[in-house]
């Protein structure tokens, strides 16, 4: 199991890396297409633009995994530990809850999308491809949460004092 939430953080971070590399170099030629030549690629600005959609989705994973999504911590701070750890699991749960109802809803825009049969203007792409984007991120957010609060449940059982850090990561 290790092996494979390696390989998925090594996948994720490449593909993040890949994709932003690929819309720096797409939209620099765009640019100099645009202003050099008076010249311009309909399509350029559609993809760049649903490929930052998806590196922003993945991203919330990523953020999950390095335990940097922004929180309010002001209710823990002058806490005893396990009470933290408590605050923690509580919202852990609620945080979980709220990517789950993303990932239901996000699934049946997809579909809505899907069987309505909508295109993108320029590349004539389908739309459920970049809609796609909420809910398989949501899910990998989802999938990191849980693997986080078994760990804090179970070093809270252990009677370890701090739940630990790194939102998914085994």
């Amino acid at each position: 199991m290790k092996k494979l939430i390696y390989f998925y953080n090594q996948l994720e971070a490449h593909l993040l890396v890949c994709s932003l590399i690929f819309t720096v170099i797409l939209v620099f030629f765009q640019v100099i297409l645009r202003y050099v030549f008076s010249s311009s690629l309909s399509w350029s600005e559609e993809l760049a633009r649903y490929i930052f959609i998806w590196q922003i989705w993945l991203g919330t994973s990523v953020a999950q995994k390095d335990n940097s999504h922004v929180r309010i911590e002001a209710l823990g701070g002058s806490e005893e530990s396990r009470r933290k750890t408590m605050l923690r699991i509580a919202a852990d749960v609620i945080w979980l809850a709220f990517c789950l109802l993303l990932v239901k809803y996000g699934f049946e825009l997809v579909a809505s999308i899907y069987t309505r049969g909508l295109i993108s203007a320029a590349m004539r792409m389908p739309m459920y491809l970049v809609y796609l984007s909420l809910p398989v991120s949501q899910l990998a957010v989802s999938l990191r949460i849980i693997g986080e609060l078994w760990r804090t449940v179970k070093e809270y059982r252990n009677g370890a004092a701090e739940p630990v850090e790194g939102g998914g990561e085994a």
